[in-house]
């Protein structure tokens, strides 16, 4: 059978994570080679280096026919109400995960059990920033004893928009896999529904099973995503407005 070559249609962190796990079972369950295709896109590097980078199942970059991903011709329908299933089974793989899959082995940094990480920066969704901080203080009520942590990049994310939070304190993040690094340190995550939250059920699933997390959202949003089957996991807590 001809190699597979995988891409998704947009660049963010979310949008390549929920076809993570089609290499892995293209291999298992066809014996095909997974290439990422040469014209793909990514809003930085570091998607790239995480997702695909780390994935052994990935043989390269190659040219040729995008054949998997969002592609025109697959496009999206929802065959079955998973996110991550209903992507198997459009590529026609027996549906086998449930949650994004990551192949990097998140390292142990001491002094964050106590901590929930906020991160409440968004590119692609547009959020009402007073709902948003009202359903954050619902969190922050829940968990008195807890500390809460914004988190900032070195690398800014272009073009994002940011809510700041009432937190505790502020750690810099130098790179996608410290935060990896952190999310599976910690107690808990809060953030909007982009991509660090899709990272944050993934982490959850695979290293972490205690982690909290929190997903704030417009409650049309999250009904809409849930109906099409697209970035709603049931490892994760969702507050919505």
């Amino acid at each position: 059978m001809d190699d597979v070559i995988l891409s998704a249609y947009h660049g963010g962190l979310g949008d390549n994570l929920q076809f993570s796990t089609l290499p892995e079972e293209f291999h298992k369950q066809q014996g095909r080679d997974t290439y990422i295709w040469s014209q793909a896109s990514f809003r930085n590097s570091e998607i790239y280096d995480l997702v695909w980078g780390c994935n052994p199942y990935i043989k390269g970059i190659k040219d040729g026919t995008w054949t998997a991903g969002d592609t025109p011709e697959i496009g999206h329908k929802t065959i079955i109400s998973d996110c991550i299933m209903n992507w198997e089974a459009l590529h026609g793989l027996e549906p086998t995960n449930k949650y994004p899959k990551i192949y990097y082995e998140p390292k142990k940094i001491h002094g964050f059990d106590n901590i929930l990480l906020v991160d409440l920066s968004s590119i692609s969704i547009t959020y009402d920033s007073k709902e948003i901080l009202d359903l954050y203080d619902t969190i922050k009520k829940l968990h008195k004893d807890m500390k809460f942590f914004g988190v900032e990049f070195t690398n800014k994310i272009k073009d994002a928009t940011i809510i700041e939070p009432d937190v505790d304190n502020t750690i810099l993040i130098e790179d996608i896999f410290t935060y990896v690094d952190l999310m599976y340190s910690s107690f808990g995550v809060v953030s909007l529904h982009s991509g660090q939250n899709h990272l944050a059920s993934t982490i959850k699933n695979q290293y972490n099973k205690d982690l909290k997390v929190y997903c704030l959202m417009d409650d049309v949003e999250y009904v809409r995503q849930k109906k099409k089957g697209i970035f709603v996991f049931d490892n994760v807590t969702y507050l919505r407005y």
